[in-house]
């Protein structure tokens, strides 16, 4: 009875936009629909892949929906490769959506040692005391599963690197955030890449409404972010070691950074042949997405 009246229910067909940050733009595109049409419920058959950064997009869109409008978005179809993952990565344990169609236990993914290429969803409270706790825990999965979480890059500074990488980004969203966030992390190929991504989240007052009371001069908010990223810029610490530090070792690694934050991004792309070598692109006047979004990748 309750799957034949969601049948009746007008759906919002979700594009096959859950593969990188620049396509998860599609998803914020519709959010006036999903939340001016208060129908809450999206079809995900369309999706043939999902990767950390979308998916905790995907996570916040949903606890955005259920603070505003007070009830929980529906997943409908989901493809089962797209539920196992989920599933796999804690998604659907954050409570923020209802799933009617449930995934039975003989598809479930099973946790051997050949499935540690990940980091499960983690919760990053925006309390001090709380998120440390947290982001210790997490710091101590990457270290036990980073053999295979980084097995195409691997090797004692890596590791070290990414530990300060996600130590400094949790920190923030307690520190400037206001609110809570996300991580998760994970290794896989997609069309022929093999990529390591990290992605920390949250639906916070954003990089702009941190530094609101400070003297900053800048151009516009994308430029702010990329401030942010490149220069010993803070609104809470006399050097702004944070986000600074976290481009300065993605340089060394020759990586990505993305990072959206409200209605601009900036995306930093390093070259791992040639260390002085990067090309960065600033957007402004995109979807409206509180909080900031961050994406860091390492390609082979």
């Amino acid at each position: 009875m309750k799957q034949d009246k969601l049948q009746n229910i007008d759906t919002i067909p979700v594009p096959d936009c859950l593969h990188d940050p620049f396509a998860f733009e599609e998803i914020l595109a519709l959010q006036n629909t999903i939340f001016s049409s208060q129908k809450g419920v999206l079809d995900l058959s369309s999706l043939s892949f999902i990767e950390p950064y979308s998916m905790l997009g995907l996570l916040l869109l949903g606890r955005n929906y259920m603070r505003n409008i007070g009830s929980k978005i529906t997943l409908r179809n989901i493809p089962l490769s797209i539920h196992q993952y989920l599933y796999r990565m804690d998604f659907l344990k954050q409570d923020i959506f209802s799933v009617p169609e449930d995934l039975s236990e003989q598809y479930f993914l099973k946790r051997s040692p050949m499935s540690k290429n990940l980091v499960e969803i983690s919760a990053i409270p925006n309390k001090e005391r709380e998120s440390i706790k947290a982001i210790s825990s997490a710091i101590s999965v990457f270290r036990t599963r980073a053999n295979h979480i980084m097995k195409h890059w691997l090797s004692d500074t890596i590791v070290d690197y990414f530990v300060t990488v996600i130590s400094e980004i949790c920190q923030n969203i307690y520190e400037h955030s206001l609110d809570s966030g996300y991580l998760a992390m994970q290794s896989y190929t997609y069309a022929n890449q093999k990529i390591v991504r990290l992605a920390v989240c949250d639906s916070g007052i954003g990089i702009r409404g941190s530094f609101s009371q400070s003297n900053i001069q800048y151009e516009s908010p994308a430029h702010l972010i990329k401030l942010a990223l490149t220069t010993t810029i803070s609104s809470k610490r006399e050097f702004g070691y944070g986000l600074n530090q976290v481009n300065s070792i993605i340089e060394k690694l020759g990586g990505s950074i993305f990072i959206r934050s409200d209605n601009a991004a900036v995306s930093i792309l390093y070259n791992a042949k040639r260390k002085s070598s990067a090309h960065s692109f600033l957007k402004n006047d995109l979807p409206p997405f509180p909080g900031t979004h961050i994406s860091i990748s390492l390609t082979s």
